[in-house]
């Protein structure tokens, strides 16, 4: 009896892990909405083989404004005063999306940027966070993390620290961008926080979408 119980617990198990594991497909539904098959935000791992994962809203490069929607899960092409958003500066300089399964003090998932090249809106990418800017926009908490790749041109950057030293132009890029692609004044920087405090930063936020996503 308890060799066929531990048996049906392992296949439930193995069954379970395979269900997250479907391959994430996405449809068009008109011109402004990506609908995927899982949950972008809760059905997503946030971390996976000791890497953190970075689901892809916003290609390098690019202006236009797409979102997760919450509760949908779906990614939308944000719309303001009755049109599709794009944002009025130069492209992002990097992958921007956020990290699934996490959940700031306003209730999103944290904001994240991945400096590598352009790849797909809705991508998930594996990556090493080296740091964050701390940021505010309009007087509220608006932290970015930064992130690397492991096959890219920085990959060998594990810390923010390393990467000002070695690679001093690419972070105060970030930076200036952040603070100018809003109207002047809104976005106001607050300093750099380094990779430990960061990651346990993420792993805070973790824990509160953990206690919040029923």
């Amino acid at each position: 009896m308890i060799l066929h119980t531990n048996r049906f617990i392992f296949i439930f198990l193995l069954l379970s892990v395979l269900s997250f594991a479907k391959e994430i497909k996405y449809k068009m539904d008109g011109n402004y909405i990506m609908v995927s098959n899982v949950h972008l935000i809760n059905d997503i791992d946030y971390k996976k083989e000791g890497l953190y994962q970075a689901l892809i809203e916003i290609p390098t490069g690019t202006r236009e404004k797409w979102e997760v929607d919450h509760k949908s899960g779906n990614i939308k092409w944000e719309f303001r005063h009755g049109k599709p958003r794009k944002v009025k500066f130069l492209g992002y300089p990097g992958n921007y999306g956020f990290i699934p399964q996490t959940r700031s003090g306003d209730g999103d998932p944290l904001d994240i940027i991945v400096l590598s090249k352009s790849t797909k809106r809705g991508d998930i990418l594996k990556v090493k966070v080296i740091g964050m800017l701390k940021l505010l926009d309009k007087g509220e908490q608006d932290n970015k993390i930064i992130a690397v790749t492991t096959n890219g041109v920085f990959r060998k950057i594990d810390s923010l620290k390393e990467m000002l030293i070695k690679k001093p132009n690419v972070i105060p890029i970030i930076r200036a961008w952040f603070e100018g692609y809003k109207d002047p004044g809104k976005i106001v920087f607050m300093g750099y926080e380094s990779k430990k405090k960061t990651i346990k930063y993420i792993e805070e936020s973790h824990l509160k979408w953990m206690k919040n996503k029923f």
